[in-house]
């Protein structure tokens, strides 16, 4: 899986997962597992008539998290693969 973020989001990204001793593709795992596994976690799509470009039509995406905080319970080799070098 290949993703990317604008540079605002990248250092954000990178703040959080200093703060949890976690490289950011631990962190992202880390958050997007407690995201996708606990229940109310929801992405909802709608037309954007205003984000029009090269004759795309605009989406807006509201994406709605779980409302429970989790725990991951992560095994040693889970730690050893997220944390930061």
């Amino acid at each position: 899986m290949d993703v990317s973020f604008d540079e605002k989001t990248m250092e954000k990204l990178t703040e959080l997962a200093t703060e949890a001793n976690l490289s950011v593709p631990g962190l992202i795992e880390v958050v997007m597992h407690q995201f996708a596994n606990n229940v109310g976690a929801r992405c909802y799509t709608g037309r954007w008539s205003k984000g029009e470009v090269d004759d795309v039509k605009g989406f807006r995406y509201c994406v709605q998290w779980p409302f429970k905080p989790g725990f991951l319970e992560a095994e040693g080799d889970k730690v050893k693969k997220w944390r930061l070098e």
